[in-house]
């Protein structure tokens, strides 16, 4: 019963993160920054435990100048392949900082490190090592949700064909809808099948109760969702969504729940790795935020790649 609750209060929580996403940008902005920092804290802590140190506030800061980075931006008027080459130079410079720095500040610290010692590791070949793992926080979660901010401000990137096809039109909200939409009924259909089917195991080592019947309805449950979007969209926008078929959105929904189901797996072996059941406890019994967000993480760039391609 506990279970049942806490998921009414989770889709609940979801309607009001849309209606937010629709009411205003910025503000879902701040949300998506909130939840990008608890996965950064999350991820690192993962990291962690399964033997990969990392940086201090490294990660966390980042994931903030990120979010500087993209509302610039967008304030700026920057077009999206102008930000996202902003926020990469923006990384370089954060990667090549830190690791400079360590060597020329930190060495003390670093060479005393316990974890150090017990690898044996040289100073340079360990602050190489430390640096690399915090760039791994900061690859995933922060750049890959770092495309949530391009979906909110669709609008207003400077993207030509699709500003002027699509005036009027939510479609920033169209991009969030899509990516829940795809990941939450493939992640529910695949659950439900594969529960009731049965059958042979996909990944027993990562994941023993993730089955392939599971899998192939989880698909399903994908292009559903993807269809029931696009849909929704073309009964109010008839003439702007006229330029697109549903067999892109098949298509769409089809990659997209390979894409989350790919996401889900991968969050899965992090946590096998660092002997955990649960990225966290934010939510109780259903995890921390990347348990919720696993399967979309990955998914966001695929959507605002898509969105770009069909209507720009």
């Amino acid at each position: 019963m506990n279970k049942v609750k806490m998921g009414l209060l989770l889709t609940l929580f979801l309607a009001f993160l849309l209606g937010v996403c629709y009411f205003s940008s910025f503000a879902f902005d701040i949300i998506i920054l909130i939840f990008s920092l608890l996965a950064v804290s999350e991820f690192k802590n993962l990291v962690l435990k399964s033997g990969y140190p990392t940086f201090r506030f490294v990660p966390e800061l980042t994931c903030f100048l990120v979010y500087v980075c993209n509302l610039v931006g967008i304030l700026c008027g920057f077009t999206a392949l102008q930000i996202i080459l902003f926020v990469f130079v923006v990384v370089v410079l954060i990667y090549l900082f830190v690791y400079l720095g360590t060597i020329w500040i930190f060495r003390e610290e670093l060479e005393a490190d316990r974890f150090r010692q017990v690898s044996n590791m040289s100073y340079k070949g360990f602050v190489f090592f430390k640096v690399n793992n915090t760039l791994s926080t900061i690859i995933y979660p922060t750049l890959l949700m770092g495309f949530a901010y391009l979906i909110n401000h669709f609008q207003v990137l400077g993207l030509g064909n699709l500003s002027t096809a699509t005036q009027g039109v939510p479609m920033g909200l169209f991009g969030i809808l899509l990516v829940f939409a795809i990941a939450c009924l493939s992640d529910t259909f695949a659950m439900a099948f594969g529960l009731l089917i049965k059958g042979k195991k996909l990944c027993p080592k990562i994941s023993p109760k993730k089955t392939i019947s599971g899998a192939c309805f989880g698909l399903l449950g994908g292009i559903i969702g993807s269809l029931l979007v696009y849909l929704a969209f073309y009964l109010i926008f008839p003439s702007e969504f006229s330029v697109v078929s549903f067999w892109q959105f098949i298509i769409i929904g089809l990659i997209g729940s390979i894409i989350s189901q790919v996401g889900d797996l991968f969050e899965s072996f992090i946590k096998r790795r660092a002997q955990v059941k649960d990225s966290g406890d934010l939510f109780r019994s259903h995890g921390g935020v990347l348990d919720r967000l696993d399967s979309v993480i990955f998914l966001i760039p695929f959507v605002f790649v898509c969105v770009i391609l069909l209507f720009a």
